[in-house]
C-alpha cells in the first residue's frame, strides 16, 4: 500500500528552476507527487571556513507525494536521479550542487540508521522547510508555528508557468526601444530577468512594431553578437529573429530557441535547426488556427521534431485590436494540436482598448493569468518578477497547478 511521504528539494548551481523540473519528473517514476509548494531562495547553509565559492544562494521546495518503495528503496532511487541530473555524488558535504533531494518524512515511520534518518533531522530547523510544508496542507508543531508569523526571504519563484524575458536591442522597439540598445546595458537585463526566475532569455535585434524600419541581416547580427558573448553563461538564451542569415549565426553560438517571426526560412535553414536540435517558435499571422497543421507538417518532414516546436498565436501581428481578444479566448482549441504554447501578449497595444496606463503590466499580468487557466505553457513577458510575484501569491493560495 502506498505511504504518504514528504519531500525536500534544493539547489543551487546550473539552470536552478529546471533542475527542479527534471528532478520532478524524473520522481514521478518512483512515486506520484500530489503537490509542490512554490520555491524560496535563501542563503547557502555552510560549516564554519566552508570556501567563500560556495556562498551561493539556494532554491528550496517542498513536495507532497505517495509511494509503494520501501524508504531505502526510495533513497537509492533518489541517488540515482540526482546523479543522473549531474551532481557529483564524491564532492565535499555542504559544497554546491545541482539538486539535492532529502526524504523528510515517511508516513508515521522512524528510523535512524546510517543510511537515512526519518523525520529528517533538520527538519525542525529549517524554517523555509516548516513555511513550505504549511503551504501544501501539512501542519507545523506550535513553537515552530510561532517562528514563521513574521518569517519572509526576499526571493521567491514557481516552476510553472514558465516566462520568457524579452530584451529588445533595438532603439525602436514599441515597449523598451533605446533601453538596452547597449551591450552592457542589454547584457545586465539579460541578467536581471533570469535572475528575476525567466526560464528562457529571448533576445530580439529587429524591430517588429508597427511602421518599423527593417535593418539588414549583417546590422542585426552586430547588435547581437556582443550581448550574446557577454551572456554565454546564461544556460537558456533565444533569439527573436526571421533572417537566415542570423539563424545561422546565432546557432553557433549559446542559443537554445528560435523564435520565428514570419515562417520564411529557407529549408536549409530549417534543417539547420533540426540538426542543431534547438526549440523552434512557430508564429501565427491572422486568426486561422488550421494554418498552424499545414506549417508544422512542413516543419516535420524537413526534420524538426515535434517536441521542438512551440505554436505561438501571434497576438498583435495581423490581428485587430477585438481579434486579439478572440484568440486569446480560444487559446484551449490550441492545445488539441499536441504542441507547447506560447503566449507573448505582454504590453501589446490592443490592451490600450482596456486602460491607458504607460506600461500595461498589470494588464498583462491579467491576460497571463487567462491563459494559465487556458493551458499555456509559455509566457512572454518584459516585467518577469512582477508577474513572478503573482504567480507565487496565486499558487500559495490556490494550490499547485498542474505539472
Amino acid at each position: 500500500m502506498a505511504e504518504a511521504i514528504l519531500l525536500g528539494f534544493g539547489t543551487n548551481l546550473g539552470d536552478r528552476l529546471e533542475n527542479f523540473r527534471k528532478a520532478i519528473a524524473e520522481l514521478q517514476s518512483y512515486c506520484k507527487i500530489e503537490k509542490i509548494s512554490h520555491i524560496i531562495e535563501t542563503e547557502a547553509l555552510l560549516l564554519e571556513n566552508s570556501p567563500p565559492s560556495w556562498n551561493i544562494p539556494f532554491l528550496n521546495m517542498v513536495a507532497s507525494a505517495y509511494s509503494n518503495l520501501s524508504p531505502n528503496d526510495l533513497l537509492t532511487a533518489i541517488k540515482k536521479i540526482e546523479k543522473k541530473l549531474g551532481r557529483d555524488m564524491n564532492a565535499p558535504r555542504w559544497s554546491p550542487r545541482v539538486i539535492d533531494i532529502d526524504i523528510i518524512r515517511y508516513g508515521e515511520r522512524k528510523i535512524n540508521n546510517e543510511q537515512l534518518i526519518i523525520p529528517h533531522k533538520e527538519l525542525k530547523n529549517r524554517d523555509f522547510w516548516q513555511f513550505s510544508l504549511e503551504e501544501i496542507g501539512y501542519g507545523v508543531e506550535a513553537e515552530i508555528a510561532l517562528n514563521l508569523s513574521n518569517y519572509t526571504v526576499p526571493n521567491h519563484f514557481v516552476l510553472y508557468p514558465k516566462f520568457i524575458g524579452i530584451v529588445n536591442v533595438t532603439p525602436d522597439s514599441f515597449s523598451d526601444g533605446g533601453n538596452f540598445f547597449d551591450p552592457v546595458k542589454a547584457e545586465q537585463h539579460v541578467r536581471k530577468l533570469w535572475n528575476d526566475g525567466a526560464s528562457i532569455v529571448d533576445i530580439g535585434a529587429q524591430s517588429t512594431r508597427p511602421g518599423y524600419i527593417e535593418i539588414s541581416p549583417q546590422e542585426e547580427i552586430s547588435r547581437l553578437s556582443e550581448v550574446l558573448e557577454r551572456c554565454n553563461d546564461i544556460p537558456s538564451l533565444s533569439v527573436d529573429t526571421y533572417f537566415d542569415e542570423v539563424v545561422d549565426y546565432v546557432l553557433r553560438k549559446n542559443v537554445k530557441w528560435i523564435n520565428d517571426q514570419n515562417s520564411k526560412f529557407r529549408p536549409e535553414t530549417i534543417k539547420l535547426i533540426a540538426d542543431k536540435n534547438v526549440k523552434l517558435v512557430v508564429m501565427l499571422h491572422g486568426i486561422d488556427f488550421s494554418w498552424f497543421g499545414e506549417r508544422t507538417r512542413y516543419l516535420e518532414n524537413l526534420g524538426v521534431r515535434k517536441e521542438n516546436m512551440i505554436i505561438d498565436p501571434g497576438i498583435g501581428f495581423g490581428k485587430t485590436k477585438q481579434e486579439n481578444m478572440v484568440v486569446i479566448r480560444k487559446l484551449k482549441e490550441l492545445r488539441q494540436l499536441g504542441y507547447k504554447i506560447l503566449l507573448g501578449a505582454s504590453r501589446k497595444s490592443f490592451l490600450s482598448a482596456y486602460s491607458n496606463a504607460e506600461d500595461k503590466d498589470l494588464e498583462s499580468i491579467a491576460v497571463a493569468n487567462a491563459a494559465i487557466d487556458f493551458k499555456v505553457d509559455y509566457l512572454r513577458v518584459h516585467n518577469v518578477k512582477d508577474h513572478m510575484r503573482f504567480f507565487v501569491v496565486k499558487q500559495c493560495i490556490s494550490g499547485v497547478q498542474s505539472f
